[in-house]
């Protein structure tokens, strides 16, 4: 899961907290504690609100308030900027001073019929579990509410709002692949009688309508002391700011993603049918693990796999005689203030099924018990004396090029292990059960890759880091060399 896969769904976030969500949503795939559907590429995302006349702090907090209003602003054909501006004469306090702002919870009345909570502040239907819903997230507005400053691009629709006599303001953005849930709505609430700003992301599979009593039934309490239930786990504005500076200063990278490495740092890759330890910072489930990739098959069809163990995305990409069908890639030259994104080009590549045979072995003396693993395929490509990230959403545009984003709508672009035969721990997912000394269980994995990315790929076995760009754990644990 990419955070660049769903720029549509989710436009605007802060990096920080995109980055938080990533890795979250990473966690719980390796730990199997969420469902990920792939096709949607909605994994849980974040929160939503409205609020009773309750004043947990007094307008003297921010010295001199007046009467804050929140509204939207046009600019060009599609951008929108929400802000938070004071009515009259009066100042809020100095933008470098930062205010402490009491916590508060949050009491949600109403879900429409068939939604469920899956985790905090995260809700979706049960027939559609993670894949839309509505997502909520908050602002602490600890430098003024008047500080409050959003602007947005891709806007189709927008209004102002009034939420139970809060100010705020919803926004509609467009679906770019009707086939497909995305979070496309957004609804904004300024709570400024306790400093909160509300930003609840809804999905396409809920009508504004429902978005909008959702919003209507929340309601904010003062948080009692030493209590963690229903608390409302806020973004800092002034931290807010902070990141968007580091961006800016970062070129919008942050300094901690490695996209590329030297050769020297990439010696520990292994090749098919070598066995090296997969015991990663001494945890006592990992103590004498080996792994080693036995063999390695690449296929048309589905049929090496399992039927218990395919689910139906996977047979999605098959016709009804299990042959793989291509995967379509899509040119996207990508929207702004004044233009919405668009296709502008299209193409059709071959998918194969990469299907691997990974061997765990106990070494030690001691019974390893929920033993996680997790595969990943990386693409990489050699530049000189170093190894890239070379998976097909990293490509760059051109000279001449109209598009600014690829985009893989086959499940050749995921490169978390789409299959798995051995399940295990008490959720019954990607854990083996046990390994006695001196055993050996065999796990096969399988993903699905585009033909002509079958040159440059590497597993990654390690269950820390990512497929999407080099971390210190698989590098110390070392890649396997799946290249064909």
């Amino acid at each position: 899961m990419r955070l660049e896969d769903i720029r549509y769904d989710f436009p605007e976030m802060p990096e920080e907290m995109r980055k938080m969500v990533e890795r979250e949503v990473e966690k719980q795939v390796k730990t199997g504690h969420i469902k990920l559907k792939r096709r949607g590429k909605a994994a849980g995302r974040t929160f939503a609100a409205s609020l009773a006349a309750v004043v947990l702090v007094g307008t003297t907090v921010f010295a001199g308030v007046g009467t804050i209003w929140m509204r939207r602003h046009p600019v060009g054909n599609h951008g929108v900027e929400v802000t938070m501006k004071e009515q009259g004469n009066q100042t809020t306090a100095a933008a470098s001073e930062v205010i402490e702002i009491p916590d508060v919870t949050m009491e949600l009345g109403y879900l429409p019929q068939g939604m469920v909570e899956t985790e905090k502040g995260k809700y979706s239907f049960e027939n559609a579990l993670n894949e839309g819903g509505v997502s909520i997230v908050f602002y602490r507005m600890d430098t003024g509410d008047a500080m409050f400053d959003m602007l947005h691009k891709e806007v189709v629709a927008s209004e102002d709002l009034n939420v139970n006599g809060y100010q705020g303001v919803y926004l509609e953005f467009p679906k770019l692949y009707e086939d497909m849930i995305a979070f496309n709505q957004q609804i904004y609430v300024a709570y400024t009688d306790v400093h909160y700003v509300m930003q609840m992301y809804a999905a396409s599979d809920v009508p504004k309508e429902e978005a909008l009593k959702i919003a209507e039934s929340i309601r904010l309490m003062p948080a009692e002391d030493g209590s963690e239930q229903n608390l409302i786990h806020a973004w800092d504005w002034s931290s807010y700011l902070a990141s968007e500076k580091d961006n800016i200063k970062n070129g919008q990278q942050s300094e901690e993603v490695r996209l590329a490495v030297s050769k020297e740092e990439m010696k520990n890759t292994h090749q098919i049918g070598e066995s090296f330890s997969a015991d990663q910072e001494g945890l006592e489930e990992q103590r004498g693990l080996t792994v080693k990739v036995s063999d390695v098959r690449v296929a048309d069809d589905i049929g090496l796999l399992n039927p218990e163990y395919i689910d139906d995305e996977i047979r999605g990409e098959a016709d009804a005689a299990g042959k793989l069908v291509p995967a379509t890639i899509q040119y996207i030259k990508e929207g702004n203030e004044d233009s919405l994104s668009e296709v502008v080009k299209e193409e059709r590549v071959a998918q194969k099924l990469v299907y691997v045979t990974v061997e765990y072995s106990n070494t030690g003396e001691q019974k390893l018990s929920d033993v996680l693993f997790f595969g990943s395929l990386m693409r990489l490509a050699e530049d000189g004396d170093k190894m890239c990230i070379a998976d097909r959403g990293s490509a760059q545009p051109q000279e001449g090029d109209e598009w600014t984003t690829v985009i893989n709508r086959g499940l050749s672009d995921f490169s978390e292990m789409l299959y798995y035969d051995v399940h295990g721990g008490e959720r019954g997912n990607n854990y083996i059960a046990a390994i006695e000394p001196g055993e050996t269980v065999t796990v096969h994995m399988a993903w699905l890759a585009a033909e002509d990315e079958l040159d440059k790929l590497y597993l990654n076995l390690d269950t820390y880091g990512g497929p999407y760009e080099f971390s210190d754990t698989s590098l110390a644990m070392g890649l396997v060399d799946l290249r064909q």
